[in-house]
């Protein structure tokens, strides 16, 4: 009898042992799997922040050429802001104004259409750019040398423009 307990005892530990050799590669599987899992997904996370990194380093190339482009913008408008002080400078307005009201007028308020006009074909409104496409059409000469063909002002010019009529 006591070989039988003595067997059943044996039987148990190894049983025991066995169970728990069984239940420790079960959990280290799972673990394993759990691992591998999150292998791939910081994988994945590598990846996407790779990905970010060259569209950020893409986006700041991108950026930094539309600054010097826009440096470069800036330059012609404040030389063509000095063209136009120099410019005005040069007239005498109140004097203009005294003589011949109703010229300066006129010349005033066409150059302020051709202003208008621009500014409305930059940004997209049409209903003044017939006026600027008739004035390129009748004259081909660029009269602010800006890109913009338009009919010059005759009066423009210094040496006419202080010069009574």
């Amino acid at each position: 009898m006591i070989k039988i307990y003595l067997f059943l005892i044996i039987m148990g530990i190894l049983g025991g042992v066995g169970f728990g050799a069984y239940k420790y590669y079960e959990s280290t599987q799972a673990q394993l799997k759990l691992y591998a899992e999150n292998q791939v997904k910081l994988e994945e996370a590598v990846k996407t922040s790779e990905a970010t990194i060259q569209s950020m380093a893409a986006d700041i190339q991108r950026q930094s050429e539309l600054n010097n482009k826009l440096s470069k913008s800036l330059q012609k408008a404040t030389e063509q802001q000095d063209k136009l002080r120099s410019t005005l400078s040069k007239h005498n307005l109140t004097k203009m104004a005294l003589t011949d009201p109703a010229d300066l007028e006129r010349r005033m308020n066409n150059a302020t259409q051709k202003v208008w006009a621009r500014i409305e074909s930059v940004t997209g409104n049409s209903n003044r750019s017939e006026l600027l496409v008739g004035q390129q059409k009748s004259s081909g000469e660029d009269s602010n040398k800006d890109g913009v063909q338009g009919k010059a002002d005759p009066a423009s010019e210094p040496a006419k423009a202080d010069s009574p009529k």
